[in-house]
């Protein structure tokens, strides 16, 4: 169940301008993967973990051998495992300030201020944790759910086997979301895997059969199987370079932010009008602080607005994120289902049809309701978002989930669903 006072993990830094997707932008390299690691799916360059799920949100264990906590130094132990959101709508991997300086982290920089979901955020330390691996004998039951964390002397059982999954991992303390995780990787990880990343979230074809959630690194495309599955491209955003999709929502076309650190689908209040999509309580009255030349009305409209927006509160029918100014951001669930579709892989379009949406371009992603509501951070995307821009979203892990596979392809600019 997702709390009504949620995250949506979307960064992107200031000074990206540059940002060339390599995996140098966030760190050294990921080591050519190896049938050393025991979940090696039998060939060189293929690489299985498991998923874990933190409330909503898609992470991997990694396992530090070189690192520890305050208290495991005073006992000259080493080894901590650490929980990361996978995302793809950030481009800066992060790390929580805390648990850097737990870790005792040495710091190798500073990452520049950039922009969140809610708006611009200040800039931070940037940490070297170093080498890492798969922590493949973790359990959920093993961590520690308030930072994400774990140490080796708590670890019941750990069968990483020495393979380094990465060298030279870098991240910055940034005030980004990642909640109960120690940090986020971001689009530059994905970037690492010229075969792609495969999410499995365990959701099994008959009553029967129930597989448990997965996430496959490819480190070539000789092994990767997306038979039956669908290409999607994206486009790389100006500045940031992350992903977005063109969505299909009541035949209105709709670019949308891939993002996997997003536990919802959101349309701004231009797509949702541009749509014909109702919400269950009307845009304006989240709109807490109206202009009016009566002081004593502002107030009574104040107090309706938020006794309006607690009632709906209460019924789900909105959620709520926190602005970086410390004002709340309302996002309000549309009053009935949509149909929501992606563009598939471009077909021949005869010059008169340009422009028009054809259904058999599209494919069906699901029949939900979404939220609206205008993510300030959406309006520095290349145009994406904000009062004045045009209809934008976020496509959401609600969404994806209903894919029983995903891949991601960074270098490719395709996602097969």
């Amino acid at each position: 169940m997702i709390s009504h006072r949620l995250a949506i993990a979307l960064y992107f830094g200031a000074s990206t301008q540059g940002f060339v997707p390599s995996p140098k932008c966030s760190l050294s390299c990921v080591q050519h993967l190896s049938m050393n690691s025991p979940e090696s799916d039998h060939h060189s360059d293929v690489v299985r973990s498991p998923l874990r799920f933190i409330g909503p949100y898609p992470t991997i264990p990694l396992r530090f051998p070189h690192l520890a906590t305050s208290s495991q130094r005073t006992q000259n132990v080493t080894g901590v495992s650490l929980d990361f959101i996978l995302d793809t709508a950030a481009n800066t991997n992060t790390i929580n300030e805390q648990v850097a300086k737990e870790l005792n982290l040495r710091k190798v920089g500073e990452a520049a201020a950039g922009v969140g979901a809610a708006g611009r955020i200040s800039g931070g330390v940037t940490y070297l944790l170093g080498d890492c691996e798969l922590d493949l004998g973790l359990t959920r039951s093993n961590a520690v759910e308030d930072s994400g964390s774990e140490s080796e002397s708590e670890s019941v059982e750990n069968t990483s086997d020495g393979f380094v999954f990465m060298k030279g991992l870098t991240a910055s303390a940034l005030p980004v979301a990642s909640p109960a995780a120690a940090g986020l990787l971001s689009l530059a990880f994905f970037y690492c895997f010229e075969g792609g990343v495969e999410f499995s979230w365990g959701q099994g074809t008959n009553a029967s059969y129930q597989s448990l959630p997965s996430v496959t690194f490819f480190g070539s495309t000789e092994h990767l199987d997306i038979n039956g599955l669908t290409c999607i491209p994206f486009e790389s955003l100006p500045v940031s370079m992350l992903p977005a999709v063109t969505l299909s929502i009541n035949n209105v076309e709709i670019p949308a932010l891939f993002d996997t650190g997003s536990p919802i689908t959101v349309l701004n209040a231009k797509a949702a009008e541009a749509a014909g999509i109702s919400t269950s309580i009307s845009l304006d009255v989240q709109k807490l602080s109206k202009q009016s030349w009566n002081p004593l009305s502002n107030i009574a409209d104040n107090i309706k607005s938020a006794s309006e927006i607690a009632q709906a509160t209460s019924r789900g029918d909105v959620l709520t994120i926190a602005g970086m100014d410390g004002k709340p951001i309302h996002l309000i669930k549309s009053q009935s289902p949509v149909q929501i579709m992606a563009r598939a892989a471009k077909l021949p379009v005869s010059s008169s049809q340009k422009g028009k949406v054809h259904q058999n371009q599209y494919v069906k992603l699901a029949k939900r309701t979404l939220f609206v509501g205008d993510l300030p951070g959406l309006s520095a995307l290349g145009g994406l978002g904000g009062d004045t821009a045009p209809p934008a979203a976020v496509l959401g892990m609600d969404v994806i989930t209903l894919c029983p596979r995903v891949v991601f392809r960074a270098q490719q600019k395709e996602i097969y669903l």
